[in-house]
């Protein structure tokens, strides 16, 4: 009897078990609606790519990307996490997009934003082979041209922002004998650049050039290679060697490391002095968008300051001349600078190939 009633109560908890399940399933909604119809800040929609699943904003020049206060609607019955309201940090979503997730009833569906600060540059402004030195802190460029050089009379190769216009237009000869102001038109916003063509050579201190100054690079989470053979010798660089690593796209000790690059330090350390040297110079060649850091520190790694410039994408594949601005409250002397030519903060990793990454033409820039 006591066998009979426990195998009629497991076929009842059985019977009961099936009933739930078929329940919960009759349940599921797969259908529901899961979009994000409007994103915006500060008054300032957001372009949104249903199939990517991709949300873009550029807000003015000027904006600060660390703390912006969402406006978005969503499908009728969804919610999204971070929620509309929440003010969040978009510094870093052009490298590292921040993920929203939209909820309804059983599904959801993820969206990448991106919020970037509306620029427009002048990357490159080349009179015959000599480079300009472009100050983006002041928006000055300077070149300097051989003493034979007509400055009434000069075409100029200038690379800029992709789908900005500028005036004077890319082509046109141009007088020098004063300063000439170019002008960016993009996106509504206007970008000004000073640039002055004078005879002379360039000045500053001679770091690196990786023919008749070639100190030797310590290696910093990878091998540094130097004298490296110029990939590229028909650009702005001329020059037949350079400095290369091996930039690994994980985080190992090959390569991987945020910081992985070289260090000119000890038996080959500099002497730099802030309050004559305000900026560094320095040319890298590699296939992937983002920072370049140098990192300066006095003697006994100590006093350091982080400096980091963006490779442009109008610029892959080839050389692009960068200029770090030394802060200006520094006043420790500098004698290491150690080169990372493809920077990440720690844990925020960029999406990056394993490959060969290159940098040159290292120079401290005295004041002007």
């Amino acid at each position: 009897m006591k066998k009979t009633i426990y195998i009629l109560a497991v076929l009842l908890i059985a019977l009961n078990f099936t009933a739930c399940t078929d329940t919960d399933r009759d349940t599921v909604d797969l259908n529901a609606e899961v979009e994000i119809l409007s994103f915006t800040i500060n008054g300032i929609e957001g372009t949104i790519d249903t199939a990517k699943q991709t949300i873009k904003l550029f807000m003015p020049p000027g904006t600060d990307l660390t703390s912006l206060t969402t406006s978005i609607s969503t499908s009728e019955g969804a919610s999204v996490t971070p929620a509309s309201g929440v003010s969040m940090d978009f510094s870093a979503s052009s490298i590292t997009p921040i993920e929203y997730r939209v909820y309804n009833k059983n599904v959801y569906n993820t969206y990448k934003v991106t919020v970037e600060e509306t620029k427009a540059k002048i990357t490159m402004f080349k009179v015959g082979t000599d480079v300009g030195d472009i100050n983006e802190a002041n928006r000055t460029i300077t070149v300097y041209v051989p003493v034979a050089t007509d400055l009434t009379a000069i075409t100029p190769v200038i690379e800029h922002t992709a789908g900005a216009t500028i005036s004077p237009a890319v082509g046109e000869t141009v007088d020098f004998t004063n300063p000439v102001v170019y002008t960016l038109n993009y996106e509504g916003y206007q970008f000004s650049y000073t640039v002055t063509v004078q005879h002379g050579s360039t000045p500053g201190l001679v770091i690196f050039n990786g023919e008749d100054v070639k100190p030797v690079w310590a290696n910093i989470a990878a091998t540094v290679e130097s004298p490296y053979a110029n990939p590229l010798t028909d650009g702005i660089n001329t020059t037949p060697f350079c400095a290369s690593i091996m930039r690994a796209g994980n985080d190992t000790d090959a390569g991987g490391k945020p910081w992985s690059g070289g260090a000119l330090w000890n038996s080959y350390k500099v002497n730099i002095d802030p309050a004559e040297y305000d900026r560094f110079s320095i040319m890298v060649l590699k296939n992937v968008a983002g920072d370049v850091q140098l990192e300066i520190q006095s003697d006994g790694e100590q006093n350091k300051d982080w400096l980091k410039v963006w490779y442009s994408e109008d610029n892959l594949g080839k050389w692009q001349k960068l200029t770090f601005k030394i802060p200006e409250n520094r006043t420790a002397i500098i004698n290491n600078i150690l080169v990372a030519p493809h920077a990440h903060d720690a844990g925020q990793p960029v999406v990056f190939t394993t490959q060969r990454v290159y940098w040159d033409e290292l120079i401290a820039l005295p004041k002007e």
